[in-house]
């Protein structure tokens, strides 16, 4: 082994990436001899010294998200989000790279999604770690077409997104099995914000998980109610209404933990009784086939998880802010129609959760993706991170934001 190579084994920076320009190094080349004319070509290099170690070595390259990448990780930041922030088609964005005289390929786009996927799923792993530690979660899900060999037509599969307030993980699953929603969820012991669907049924049973419910879907079952009875529908929605402006000045105060706990006690408990009150004066007089006397029923049989927020700060009053994360699924799926395979579905999984993980902490998707990006890829050694510190949260925004990387 020579100089350099020993060196290299002792040196203390990895690839003596501690280097600064020492000088210019001259090589001349052979001369050439032509019937015309005469020339000698004259190579000029920068020469580097390890700043560790001293020894002369060449400098490193700049970060790349891969080995022998085309593409810069700002690039790749800025693709995944245009992709899955601002919902832009492949076709779309593949016509305008063309007008700028990028052309690309489709394949080498699915190519980019496939490594910018890679690269973030272990990220998007402790996301799901923290949720699943967590002492409150909330879920939803929605269909999703996918492509699958040897079937006549596309698959309808089923997209799951499981949030707090601090992180957000989509998750591909080939139908809505019950079964499998209780095995995810069997490390998980905490509240659930969730739809009355059936298949949540071995997950509340096992008395591990606190169910809690959606009024915002009782207010519309009142309010569509009130086609056939408007004064006795207006009046229970009426009571929700009061509910909502309750926890609207909450919000508004800025309240949480035992201040939230205290003014929905104070202000919505009361309410909460009244209407109780009413449900039992006003269902005997209904037709069980009436919509208002369904909206009853609605709160009767799912009382305990309805009204769940009320004693417990951490529950949100409906599921909103989930169902509002699938206007942006709708959007993306309007723009792909479909998946192009099973794999193709679990990569999209891995970037919408980072992207809604960024949004709910209020990050600037492309900067942090362009940051963590040049820590997971051919510079990872270099950087020496471990995954805990570069996952979406507010402790990173000024370190994704600032220009020195």
């Amino acid at each position: 082994m020579g100089a350099s190579g020993s060196a290299d084994a002792l040196c203390p920076a990895p690839f003596h990436w501690r280097s600064s320009v020492s000088g210019i190094a001259v090589q001349l080349g052979p001369e050439y001899a032509v019937k015309e004319h005469q020339r000698r070509r004259v190579v000029r290099r920068y020469t580097c010294r390890c700043r560790a170690c001293g020894e002369r070595t060449t400098l490193r390259s700049l970060p790349a998200p891969y080995d022998r990448s085309k593409i810069t990780c700002e690039w790749l930041a800025w693709f995944v989000y245009q992709k899955f922030w601002l919902l832009t088609p492949l076709d779309r964005i593949r016509r305008d790279l063309a007008e700028r005289d990028i052309p690309l390929a489709m394949s080498t786009l699915v190519v980019f999604i496939e490594r910018a996927a890679e690269l973030l799923s272990g990220i998007d792993g402790l996301h799901w770690k923290e949720l699943l530690k967590s002492s409150w979660m909330a879920t939803d899900g929605t269909g999703l077409k996918v492509i699958v060999p040897k079937l006549p037509t596309a698959h309808n599969g089923y997209l799951e997104l499981y949030r707090n307030n601090e992180v957000a993980v989509f998750q591909y699953e080939p139908d809505k099995s019950g079964e499998v929603v209780a095995n995810k969820l069997r490390p998980f012991r905490g509240t659930l914000t969730a739809d009355a669907e059936h298949r949540f049924n071995d997950v509340f049973t096992s008395g591990r998980v606190l169910e809690a419910g959606c009024n915002a879907h009782g207010r519309r079952k009142f309010r569509d109610a009130e086609a056939t009875q408007p004064t006795l529908a207006a009046e229970g929605g009426a009571f929700l209404g009061a509910m909502y402006g309750e926890e609207e000045k909450a919000q508004k105060l800025g309240l949480v933990d035992e201040a939230l706990l205290q003014h929905r006690q104070r202000f919505i408990r009361p309410i909460v009784d009244d209407f109780e009150r009413w449900l039992d004066a006003v269902k005997p007089t209904l037709l069980p086939s009436e919509p208002l006397a369904a909206a009853i029923s609605y709160y009767k049989n799912h009382r305990d998880a309805l009204f769940r927020f009320v004693d417990d700060p951490s529950v949100p009053i409906d599921n909103s802010p989930t169902e509002r994360e699938f206007q942006n699924v709708a959007k993306l799926r309007l723009n792909m129609l479909f998946a192009g395979s099973t794999e193709g579905a679990h990569r999209a999984c891995v970037l919408l959760g980072i992207v809604a993980t960024c949004r709910a902490q209020r990050v600037p998707a492309q900067a942090y993706l362009a940051w963590v990006f040049q820590r997971l890829g051919t510079h990872r050694d270099v950087f020496n991170l471990p995954l805990e510190a570069m996952r979406s949260s507010r402790k990173v925004r000024a370190r994704a934001c600032s220009k020195a990387h």
